[in-house]
């Protein structure tokens, strides 16, 4: 070598290639030559528009199963994370199969039901998929009654919106809010929440869904606030735009898991007006609710029962406003972060930790190993009870 860098050859193909087809190109006519350029610019021109085209021929981005969405508006930017699959043939919120095989196509109904003993007993808590029991002002607790695959052709005494109920409703989609007034600040937050559909008894149409009844299942024959009541029927009526099942909440088995315990009673003092015990009956199969040793019932005598029932233990807070007269503050649960759970079935209790990492994620329930805990397909009772309070099992 005489030290010149290396040279890079090419074989002598392309030179020839380009010389014979100029010579061609040359003996066209001039006809010729300008009908083969318009015909090579056209043929350009549409691969381009199809190219252009094809991505925007779809309506909008294409989004994998399970990706987030996000939307903006005047308001800010809201995500929605995703929701889990549908089990087609079962009921979402309780995993039994669903009337006619097939999920029916309307959206979580929950209803706002007193608990105070005034408003005892109580009609169309044994039709709802699950029962939340909330912590309120002074000592009570209020109910949220949440419907999908039955209907409850009775539902009352309806009360008032609380702070819970839309935290607890951003769990299962977009879905039905029905309650009566409320302190000024809550119901407008339940009126502007983007997953509720606002059915407020206390304003027009969705008035029109509640009735003042003066039959024999108000509690005691009472006058109002106590004798509001409503229909799954009628509220579901109010928004027939609304198609969409909720998402399924839970896992469930028929097997007992083998994390699971025995056990035959649980009680929850949230108050002396609401010392709630659940006890298992072998008999029914059910978890059967007490006020201490008193069997809780409904406006027809039937005593309230559960498949499983769910215990929350959460961290609250008292709330700005006054409920019901001078230093009554709202209770404030705090459904975000970790915290103990227990799940009641089959004559046992399962002990784990709940987690929700912010109001859009499903609240998990998963054993110490981090495997789920799961729930009998049934009805639920779902237990929000505040961590100062002591709960107590017997085996």
């Amino acid at each position: 070598m005489n030290g010149q860098p290396p040279q890079h050859r090419r074989n002598g193909t392309e030179g020839k290639a380009k010389h014979g087809f100029r010579s061609w190109f040359q003996r066209l006519g001039r006809g010729q030559r300008i009908g083969l350029v318009a015909g090579s610019v056209l043929v350009v021109v549409i691969v381009v528009v199809v190219l252009v085209a094809v991505p925007s021929s779809s309506n909008g981005p294409t989004r994998r199963a399970g990706s987030s969405t996000t939307t903006s508006s005047a308001a800010g930017t809201t995500t929605t994370h995703p929701h889990p699959t549908l089990i087609a043939k079962n009921c979402p919120l309780t995993g039994i199969p669903s009337p006619g095989g097939r999920v029916l196509p309307r959206p979580a109904l929950a209803v706002k039901i007193g608990n105070d003993p005034a408003s005892r007993p109580q009609s169309g808590l044994e039709q709802a998929d699950i029962v939340y029991e909330e912590m309120a002002e002074g000592g009570i607790t209020r109910y949220m009654a949440v419907y999908q695959c039955q209907d409850a052709p009775v539902i009352g005494p309806v009360r008032s919106v609380r702070w819970d109920d839309w935290n607890i409703l951003q769990n299962f989609g977009h879905s039905i809010l029905a309650y009566s007034g409320g302190i000024t600040y809550w119901m407008a937050e339940a009126a502007t929440r983007p997953w509720i559909y606002n059915a407020d008894g206390s304003v027009y149409p969705t008035a029109n869904a509640y009735y003042r009844s003066t039959s024999d299942v108000l509690p005691a024959n009472q006058g109002p606030p106590y004798n509001l009541y409503t229909s799954t029927s009628r509220l579901w009526a109010q928004f027939p735009q609304a198609k969409s099942p909720p998402p399924q909440l839970f896992k469930f088995s028929k097997a007992l898991p083998a994390g699971a315990t025995p056990d035959s009673s649980v009680s929850i003092p949230f108050s002396g007006a609401s010392p709630v015990v659940w006890q298992w009956s072998a008999t029914a199969r059910k978890w059967l609710r007490f006020y201490n040793t008193s069997p809780d019932v409904d406006a027809s005598g039937h005593q309230l029962q559960a498949t499983d029932v769910v215990i929350q233990m959460v961290t609250t807070q008292p709330g700005p406003y006054n409920e019901s007269g001078p230093d009554s503050f709202d209770v404030e649960s705090i459904m975000t972060g970790t915290g103990k759970a227990y799940v009641l079935r089959d004559g046992s209790v399962e002990t784990g930790t709940w987690s929700r990492p912010d109001g859009y994620a499903i609240t998990k329930f998963t054993f110490p190993d981090g495997k789920p805990m799961r729930l009998r397909p049934g009805n639920i009772w779902y237990e929000l009870v505040p961590d100062y309070i002591t709960v107590s099992f017997k085996s």
